[in-house]
């Protein structure tokens, strides 16, 4: 499995399962193709990513309707949390 992929799954679990994706970390960095720490920054990068395009998506409406991009602003908030807990995750 390439990096990004693998970022991804584990930042897709992380959301439901912390265990289940600190397990899945586990498996992927197993066979020694990838480590841990890289596979931690690529879920970090997907999940602000996520931050980031509900931001701009908020920034295109904040002219046209203020409260639509207010409630924006706060569906990046969760996405920005989760990038806080990966990158201070200690899986090692």
């Amino acid at each position: 499995m390439e990096l990004v992929s693998a970022g991804d799954e584990v930042a897709a679990c992380w959301r439901d399962d912390p265990q289940q994706a600190t397990v899945l970390v586990r498996e992927l960095t197993a066979g020694g193709e990838l480590v841990v720490d890289e596979v931690l920054d690529a879920a970090v990068d997907a999940m602000v990513v996520c931050g980031l395009l509900a931001l701009a998506e908020a920034r295109t409406k904040a002219t046209a309707d203020p409260s639509a991009a207010a409630e924006l602003c706060l569906t990046a908030v969760p996405y920005l949390a989760r990038a806080v807990t990966l990158a201070s995750a200690d899986l090692d």
